[in-house]
């Protein structure tokens, strides 16, 4: 999907909507995308609970099938973003459709963070690397992580008083031991 997709830029004002994730799966069977149409209500319906064991199973089943065949085509788009060739990067989860977990290197976050999050909801992210305090300045202003709701191995022991601060005012609701 481009950034300019109607649907796409919803999904990122409001990365909750599951309405709107429903949506976007009837619009991708109508565009002959039906694996990932498929893909998304699998993913919905897992991230909703299932309570019958038989049908997680199946569910389950289907998501791994799913991702085996064309995860690679799904993640082109991201990998692009980030500079990287095919099969060197693999830190990313898909969550009710769309990937919203990363691991990545600061540096890598800092350079591309805001076209990544043109093209998928950042919810949650694992911080690779040293967070220098010029890095940690950026990360504070990028609005690309307002919604961010994880961030994970974000050690900000050494930075200035004043940045740690800064840094800790805007993410520490979603600071996670590493």
């Amino acid at each position: 999907m481009s950034p300019d997709d109607p649907f796409l830029r919803a999904l990122l004002a409001d990365p909750d909507d599951d309405t709107l994730r429903l949506a976007l799966a009837d619009w991708l069977d109508e565009h002959d995308d039906a694996p990932r149409a498929e893909f998304v209500r699998v993913q919905l319906e897992l991230a909703r609970g299932v309570v019958d064991r038989g049908r997680r199973c199946e569910l389950e089943v289907r998501q791994r099938d799913l991702l085996v065949a064309h995860d690679a085509d799904w993640v082109r788009p991201l990998a692009e973003v980030l500079g990287c060739r095919p099969g060197e990067w693999g830190g990313w989860v898909f969550r009710r459709g769309f990937v919203e977990y990363f691991r990545l290197e600061v540096d890598r976050l800092v350079a591309h963070g805001a076209a990544l999050a043109a093209l998928t909801p950042l919810r949650e992210l694992t911080l690779e690397g040293r967070l220098t305090e010029a890095a940690a300045e950026v990360l504070v202003a990028a609005p690309y992580l307002d919604r961010l709701r994880g961030l994970y191995q974000a050690d900000v022991r050494h930075l200035s008083r004043g940045v740690r601060r800064r840094f800790l005012r805007r993410f520490g609701a979603a600071l996670r031991p590493g």
